[in-house]
């Protein structure tokens, strides 16, 4: 009877994992995917209303709660490598120091660049995150035959 419950356990254990990691793939992409939104609304706010930086961060709405923390200044808490996050952030950090034309041409090429690497890399984080879980719920499977 000991056996089935650690089967049970080792099953449930391995599967939770699996839905971490599915979590953190699609949180990934949904901070990526926050952040084109936001090239885009600031690219808007910008051409159409010349409104500043701060109006534009205060105005901007986003599912991803890591993208707003980071828009902040804060830390968040993502599984983006430290150089990908300081990139990110200083890039943010010169939106509206320059002039309103050079500030366009910039927020569309950046935007260019993450939507580009969303068509490309977005589907394969997608696809990754069910890959992830569905490994580990064999995994958990593959341990509870072993264990009863």
């Amino acid at each position: 009877m000991a056996s089935v419950f650690v089967g049970i356990l080792a099953f449930f254990s391995a599967s939770l994992v699996g839905m971490w990691l599915k979590k953190r793939s699609i949180e990934k992409w949904k901070f990526y995917r926050a952040f084109y939104d936001y090239l885009l609304f600031a690219e808007e706010k910008i051409c159409s209303e010349r409104m500043p930086r701060g109006e534009i961060d205060a105005s901007f709405k986003s599912d991803s709660k890591e993208f707003l923390a980071v828009l902040k200044g804060e830390n968040a808490k993502l599984s983006l490598k430290d150089q990908e996050l300081s990139s990110i952030k200083e890039y943010l950090e010169t939106i509206g120091t320059s002039d309103a034309e050079a500030q366009l041409s910039s927020l569309r090429g950046k935007a260019a660049e993450i939507k580009r690497m969303l068509d490309t890399d977005g589907e394969k984080w997608r696809k990754d995150a069910a890959l992830y879980f569905k490994l580990c719920v064999l995994v958990g499977v593959a341990l509870f035959i072993i264990l009863v």
